[in-house]
């Protein structure tokens, strides 16, 4: 399948998801799921404590789901977040009206649009999986800055139920899953960063949390989670990657 209908199909199921729903994916929505959001957005501050104002462009926003604590973090952030999206950029730029600083705009990756510029920093949540990964990375290399910085966070194939629903259409289905999105080895995924040109690549699995862990046991599984990604060989089943490199 060609990269113009693969993306013709994620737009239209994004859009039917942020009409129905008002957000893309159940797991941003669970008290475990905004605990993962949080963390990430806290994980993002401490990247970019050494730029100074740095302009950000987010790949993928969807409804603003992770831009929501991106902003609430850095309240002050150059933030241009972008989707292929009508229906979702329409929720996220009515959401988060009130932060002049913040853009957020229709756009298509894939069709390479020239107009938007360059930035300090690129970043994406769960977003790469659902694009052709070479070419979207060498896009990220030609909108950054050099000394700039790329941070995604994406699903590991690692996991047992990340490869079940990646691999088993119908149960990725049920779990709103695209027919075409997939997940990635750390080793693997590595080494196109590489040979697409960046530098200090460093892709870690990370995130124990799963989304449907009930509310009060939130805090409990979320410091064990945080323990297990310490240690060796167990911490390669984490849920997801924490994916970090630069342009020399």
């Amino acid at each position: 399948m060609n990269n113009r209908l693969n993306q013709d199909i994620e737009r239209e199921h994004f859009n039917a998801l942020a009409c129905e729903k008002g957000e893309i994916w159940w797991g941003s929505t669970t008290k475990a799921g905004i605990k993962r959001l949080e963390r990430r957005a806290k994980l993002l501050k401490q990247n970019l404590t050494h730029l100074n104002n740095p302009k950000v462009f987010e790949l993928g926003c969807g409804t603003g789901a992770f831009s929501r604590y991106i902003l609430s973090e850095l309240p002050s952030l150059d933030l241009t977040s972008c989707d292929i999206s009508t229906e979702c950029i329409r929720i996220a730029s009515k959401r988060y009206s009130s932060y002049k600083n913040a853009k957020f705009l229709v756009s298509d990756i894939t069709m390479k649009p020239s107009s938007l510029g360059v930035f300090d920093v690129v970043i994406g949540n769960s977003i790469l999986h659902h694009l052709p990964i070479r070419s979207s990375l060498i896009y990220c290399m030609q909108i950054l800055k050099p000394g700039g910085i790329i941070m995604f966070f994406e699903p590991n194939m690692m996991n047992p139920q990340i490869a079940i629903e990646k691999n088993i259409r119908f149960i990725g289905k049920i779990l709103q899953n695209t027919e075409n999105e997939t997940a990635f080895f750390r080793w693997s995924l590595k080494k196109i960063l590489q040979e697409v040109g960046f530098n200090k690549v460093s892709v870690i699995p990370f995130d124990f949390l799963h989304p449907i862990i009930p509310s009060n046991w939130v805090v409990f599984f979320s410091k064990f989670g945080e323990r297990i990604e310490t240690i060796p060989f167990l911490k390669e089943f984490s849920g997801s990657l924490l994916i970090t490199a630069s342009k020399s």
